[in-house]
């Protein structure tokens, strides 16, 4: 998962990789921060397993409006059976 760091379009418009990677830059202070996170989240969106995942995590980010508590225990993880 991005949030651990890892991510298209949301539905409602945001950029999926900046919704995950603000959140993970939120709830883990000491990762290697938000820039780097698009950067690579971006590169890794050409695969389409990764950008559904991705896409998929951060609708789930901005409908519940989780704790990083919730989210460190897999409150958002998405796996592709799912």
């Amino acid at each position: 998962m991005l949030f651990a760091l890892t991510p298209g379009c949301s539905s409602s418009g945001s950029d999926p990789c900046e919704v995950v990677c603000a959140k993970s830059a939120e709830c883990q202070p000491d990762g290697p921060g938000e820039d780097i996170c698009i950067d690579l989240c971006r590169s890794e969106s050409a695969r389409v397993s990764y950008r559904t995942a991705i896409e998929r995590q951060a609708e789930c980010y901005e409908e519940k409006g989780w704790s990083c508590a919730d989210l460190a225990i897999g409150a958002c993880d998405y796996s592709p059976e799912d």
